[in-house]
């Protein structure tokens, strides 16, 4: 089982903001959300899939989002850009953090978005304080999906969605490791969205949809494999490879549930 401190040091990157702001060409002045969408946006169809993920939590000027498992800080940075509202960001890798906030900086967001160091399952926030929460690709790192969901659920206001956008099982047989999130089979918890249902129910989530992404986004593409190895190196791409067999052979899909709180 994945332990809090292996999943920080599978995400761990030195100098990631420097390695994002040269490859987005940004030089030492200010840098939009747009020119580091290739790089900070690393999961399957990119900014394409983030910006139909906030479009379905009905987001406006003032609405307060929680981002769990940020990482980079691009969705959140596209939410506050495209919709104007308070994003809060946490994730558990402290490089992760460090690099989006100052991404966040270099683009002028800073008055809008925010992030913390925290684990999803000690959320450093209190209860019902957000109007909306994400996740983007984080359950596979996730061995017990209810708790998450329980303490998402603490934070979130009566009546609130609650987006989630993720890689599940939907075909049987062995993923062929490494993938994206796990260099194994003992450090990966992909579940299928029956799975996802269970334990969004069990925390208090009445789940509203499921759309399996497929068909939508073999037709928008995704992140460059450029972008991703300037984050996480020359390996893995043998990673991306991976999982695009998996979605292939029909084992993996990405999937978008909305529930609510």
């Amino acid at each position: 089982m994945a332990t809090t401190e292996q999943v920080r040091q599978h995400y761990a990157g030195k100098d990631l903001a420097a390695r994002l702001l040269a490859a987005a060409g940004a030089g030492d002045g200010p840098v939009t959300v747009d020119a580091l969408a290739p790089y900070d946006e690393l999961h399957a169809g990119g900014a394409t899939s983030t910006a139909a993920l906030l479009d379905l939590l009905g987001l406006a000027p003032g609405t307060t989002l929680l981002d769990v498992g940020s990482g980079l800080g691009g969705p959140a940075r596209l939410a506050a850009h495209r919709h104007g509202c308070h994003v809060t960001g946490v994730d558990l890798s402290p490089d992760f953090v460090d690099a989006a906030r100052e991404l966040t900086a270099r683009t002028g967001l800073a008055d809008l978005v925010t992030f913390a160091l925290g684990d999803g399952d000690r959320l450093p926030c209190d209860d019902a304080s957000h109007d909306r929460a994400m996740l983007v690709h984080v359950g596979m790192n996730v061995p017990d999906k209810t708790a998450l969901f329980t303490e998402i659920h603490r934070v979130l206001r009566p009546g609130s969605p609650f987006g989630l956008f993720e890689q599940m099982r939907v075909g049987s047989g062995d993923l062929p490791f490494p993938m994206p999130w796990a260099v194994d089979a003992g450090s990966s918890f992909v579940e299928t969205p029956d799975d996802y249902g269970r334990a969004l129910t069990a925390a208090g989530f009445d789940v509203l949809r499921v759309d399996d992404r497929r068909a939508a986004l073999a037709a928008a593409g995704g992140p460059g494999q450029d972008g991703l190895v300037v984050v996480f190196g020359q390996e893995f791409v043998t990673r991306i490879s991976n999982n695009v067999a998996a979605t292939r052979a029909g084992l993996l899909a990405p999937v978008v549930v909305l529930a609510r709180a």
